[in-house]
């Protein structure tokens, strides 16, 4: 499962402003599914590799929700005010847009107000190197940029198009964060101390505390700790500054953080540093020298 998107949907369960609200993460039937035990090929008895995972999720008070059931997606889309798109790959994540962009077209969404979409940084420079590269059809499913391009333009032409002082809009509004290669374990390691977890990941976790963030489509090929860009997109549903609403950041995570920062954690053991805070997002968000704040 999603890594990214379990970490969106266990910290906005957690952070208090949005304590009165229904979590609901939607997931594809395979992710109830039993498969055949791999280590026993004699066994009759399915096993269900996302057991684990699922029951994290309810434990943080998230609702499950197979997004291949229509009238279950239907109801919960019917109820929805927000929608954060957090799928990992580029290709599924146009899929998922595009699918729910239809339904929204259909009126099956009449409350939603605010969608975040979680892309990839490189999409607006897919034709120069690097990205024209990395952006090539025998990479990663193919053409991973022009997925996540295809899917921030399918939020973009549905949007709101007049955002008044206030944020009140004429339509849902959108906040695009673009990230770099995602790295980082999410909140399964930090409930369960899941020991398959890669050392990579682990280290990065420790290590890359800290985001810096910009407006648009920035930064080199660099990395994305997963909490923090989940964290992100968190605060760009719950933050009252409407310089957000129809626009696009770029975020990476920095480091490392000073060694005093890093010790005592042991992400494969489930001790795992704090996620980005709102006060630090609200940092990066602040004003430059000259800027008005809105």
């Amino acid at each position: 499962l999603e890594r990214l998107a379990q970490s969106c949907c266990v910290l906005l369960r957690e952070n208090g402003k949005s304590a009165d609200v229904a979590v609901v993460s939607a997931m594809p039937k395979e992710a109830f599914e039993g498969v055949k035990n791999p280590r026993d090929v004699r066994a009759t008895e399915l096993v269900y590799p996302n057991e684990n995972t699922l029951g994290m999720l309810r434990d943080a008070g998230v609702g499950l929700l197979n997004c291949d059931d229509d009238v279950a997606t239907k109801d919960a889309l019917a109820r929805a005010t927000c929608v954060i798109f957090a799928e990992e790959t580029p290709k599924r994540l146009r899929l998922r847009v595009e699918e729910t962009m239809a339904r929204v077209d259909k009126g099956e969404a009449p409350r939603l107000r605010r969608v975040v979409l979680l892309s990839r940084i490189g999409v607006e420079r897919r034709d120069v190197d690097p990205w024209k590269y990395m952006n090539r059809k025998t990479f990663r499913g193919g053409a991973p940029l022009d997925d996540a391009w295809a899917a921030e333009e399918a939020i973009r032409t549905r949007a709101a198009k007049n955002v008044n002082a206030g944020g009140k809009a004429d339509g849902f509004t959108f906040t695009i964060v673009r990230t770099g290669e995602l790295r980082g374990n999410g909140p399964t390691s930090v409930v369960y101390g899941d020991y398959a977890l890669t050392l990579v990941d682990n280290a990065f976790d420790v290590r890359m505390q800290d985001i810096d963030v910009e407006k648009g489509d920035t930064f080199g090929n660099d990395f994305t700790k997963r909490l923090s860009a989940a964290g992100f997109a968190n605060r760009m549903l719950t933050t009252s500054r409407y310089d957000v609403l129809n626009a696009a950041f770029s975020i990476v995570s920095t480091g490392p953080v000073p060694r005093e920062r890093r010790m005592g954690y042991d992400v494969a053991k489930g001790k795992s540093p704090p996620p980005i805070s709102d006060r630090e997002i609200d940092e990066q968000l602040a004003p430059d020298d000259g800027e008005v704040e809105r």
